[in-house]
């Protein structure tokens, strides 16, 4: 992982909490923003729209450190330039200042001090509470800002974290949070003729690809398949594959070592996949044959090795040369009320796609997690009830394919929860 920390501030890691005294003393000076001092404040926390449900646990975790309440304003109130805020998240009515803020963020959030405000702003709502989290929770806990009551910042305060490969949902899984996910739409690889059923998808980071096979009513196109070519950001068409058999199509992997597209054959050849080549441009297909039957598959280019699994109770592990390593099933038993569908990883865990049936307790998708040991984790909920297809991690965010009319993709992130601190 990749990860680029920039704290112009001195570390804060091993802090310890501030006091919660009146103190005597100067509370600072011209050069710091004093959020709270003997009892008083002269700040107000303008936090976006849909985070505010937040916002009683993180002002509680300010006042149990510096025995201030401090007030909120609506979002959507009209800027005070004047005026001392902390601004929390996405809104139109600072755009300006927020937006260049975090024009340089790829996956993570800033805290930055900006005349009379104090922003923490991430790059989605999920890493905006992380950056509330390490506020109140790192900043506030350090007696360089916070001491006896006064909880003061420089004017010239910046902290960023932010990476190209965060794994976020890795992250948060193994800090043992609970969470659901938001889906958010990216783009559509639209039917065209007979190829009407959207099947695998998958990405080497900065191209996108789509399996779309023909019409299951008809025996005349079932079999045929094209992969389809997007490039990421922006979501744009580049070209596509040749026509091939590919069967019914059930998932597909990018293998970035062979730099190759991956179509697994699944229902009617479930051994056999076909290899599309992709450097520089989309090559021919090639048909490659394993001891091995596939439904839903991913490539994890860390671990160099496959995992696969079919029809909703398998789960086993493949060399690079498809020589099986571990086979570990499935305990989940999600299958009873949940449809299989693909598959997709990040380092630590993969992610069985699972859309809701007609006797699913919740009209949601699913994404039934295991770790690379073969370990159960849970699952993550998905509040769609369209057909969701095939999953993957790519260029530091999570996708989930849908077959909605066409291949449409949505990128998932956290639906995260502000846990107190203090």
């Amino acid at each position: 992982m990749s990860l680029f920390l920039s704290l112009v501030m001195v570390a804060l890691a091993t802090a310890p909490a501030c006091g919660k005294q009146d103190s005597p003393e100067d509370t600072g000076n011209a050069q710091d923003l004093t959020i709270a001092a003997k009892g008083q404040s002269s700040f107000t926390v303008r936090i976006q729209q849909n985070l505010f449900s937040n916002a009683t646990a993180f002002l509680g975790d300010i006042q149990k450190e510096t025995g201030v309440e401090l007030k909120t304003v609506s979002a959507l109130s009209p800027a005070k330039e004047d005026s001392d805020e902390i601004l929390i998240g996405n809104m139109t009515s600072y755009k300006i200042i927020i937006d260049a803020a975090k024009k340089d963020l790829r996956h993570g959030y800033i805290i930055k001090a900006v005349g009379q405000k104090i922003l923490i702003v991430g790059t989605d709502d999920a890493w905006t509470v992380l950056g509330m989290e390490y506020f109140t929770g790192r900043i506030m806990a350090s007696t360089i800002y916070c001491d006896n009551g006064t909880f003061k910042i420089p004017r010239d305060f910046s902290y960023v974290e932010d990476g190209d490969d965060p794994q976020l949902i890795a992250r948060l899984l193994k800090q043992g949070r609970k969470f659901d996910l938001i889906p958010e739409w990216v783009g559509a690889c639209p039917r065209r003729d007979a190829l009407r059923v959207a099947q695998g998808a998958a990405s080497d980071g900065k191209y996108v690809y789509f399996s779309m096979k023909g019409n299951e009513d008809s025996t005349t196109h079932d079999s045929e398949v094209v992969v389809f070519q997007y490039t990421l950001s922006p979501f744009k068409y580049v070209g596509e594959s040749a026509m091939f058999n590919g069967h019914h199509a059930n998932d597909m992997t990018y293998d970035t070592k062979g730099k190759r597209v991956l179509v697994n054959h699944g229902s009617g050849a479930s051994s056999t996949l076909t290899a599309i080549p992709t450097d520089p441009t989309i090559g021919e297909p090639v048909l490659v044959k394993t001891a091995i039957g596939i439904g839903g598959i991913t490539y994890n280019a860390k671990r160099d090795m496959y995992g696969i699994t079919q029809g909703g109770t398998k789960y086993v592990t493949a060399d690079a040369s498809f020589k099986l390593k571990d086979n570990f099933g499935r305990t989940d038993n999600m299958k009873e009320t949940y449809t299989a569908q693909g598959m997709g990883s990040d380092d630590s865990y993969v992610y069985f796609p699972m859309s809701p049936g007609s006797n699913s307790p919740e009209k949601v998708n699913l994404l039934v997690t295991y770790d690379w040991e073969g370990n159960y984790v849970g699952n993550l909920k998905i509040p769609k009830n369209t057909e969701s297809e095939s999953m993957f991690y790519a260029a530091g965010e999570y996708y989930v394919n849908f077959y909605e009319s066409a291949a449409v993709l949505y990128r998932v992130y956290p639906d995260l929860v502000y846990q107190p601190q203090r």
